[in-house]
């Protein structure tokens, strides 16, 4: 009976020192899983943080990006309406011009005549101007073929109707004061032209016609900032 139960107390005791080991590998292995995983976890959240930096980078880019396209898009519009090739809107003042009353050929309303008024109005503060219809742009002119006035190669006829966008308030002030409205107005008086300015409340001006391209070549870098630079005074 002693030897049966020393026995018995032996295999319990082998059997628990191997449990133990067995516990101990798991545990082990478990520690060692767990030591990946954080290691693992930590790899990612790394990638994780990059990845956020590259998107706040990107996003300021975008940002950086589209306000430059706004103020593209903006200077576009500015440039459009005082080169006459973009509709514009705005108050200002109504012109109808004629020639006095059984003139003859000498005394008729001529293109320097309109010339000259349209370059008054321009230093009185003009921003954008049409004529019976069409826009004045930066390529157009006035010109005679006879007796027939021409504006951007298109007859017009008279009355000669300006539809002039500015300050209603100043520009009919501004055109009689300025150095060249006082030569339009002593032309307009020694000729006897029928001159009336009047406020045309809000008026909506067309564009002009897409110009032909005459003439392009690649600008070098300097020319391009130059022309940025200058691009918001008209230059």
């Amino acid at each position: 009976m002693l030897l049966a139960f020393g026995l018995l107390v032996t295999v319990a005791a082998v059997q628990t020192s191997r449990n133990a080991s067995a516990s101990d590998a798991s545990r082990d292995s478990l520690i060692e899983q767990i030591n990946l995983r954080r290691q693992g976890l930590g790899e990612l959240q790394g990638q994780l943080s990059r990845q956020q930096q590259r998107v706040l980078g990107l996003q300021s880019t975008l940002n950086d990006l589209s306000t430059q396209s706004k103020a593209l898009d903006a200077r576009l519009v500015r440039l459009q309406a005082r080169t006459g090739y973009g509709a514009v809107r705005g108050p200002g003042i109504q012109i109808n011009l004629n020639s006095a009353p059984d003139s003859g050929e000498n005394q008729l309303v001529r293109d320097s005549d309109l010339t000259l008024l349209a370059d008054s109005l321009w230093a009185a503060g003009a921003e954008a101007m049409s004529v019976n219809g069409q826009r004045l742009n930066v390529l157009g002119a006035f010109r005679n073929v006879g007796v027939q006035v021409l504006l951007n190669s298109q007859p017009i006829n008279p009355p000669y109707q300006f539809l002039v966008i500015g300050n209603p308030d100043t520009l009919p002030a501004n055109l009689l004061s300025s150095s060249i409205g006082e030569k339009w107005y002593a032309l307009k008086d020694s000729l006897g032209f029928r001159f009336d300015v009047r406020n045309g409340g809000t008026m909506t001006l067309p564009s002009a016609g897409r110009p032909n391209l005459r003439w392009a070549g690649v600008g070098n870098q300097k020319d391009v900032e130059t022309q940025r630079q200058n691009g918001d005074s008209g230059s």
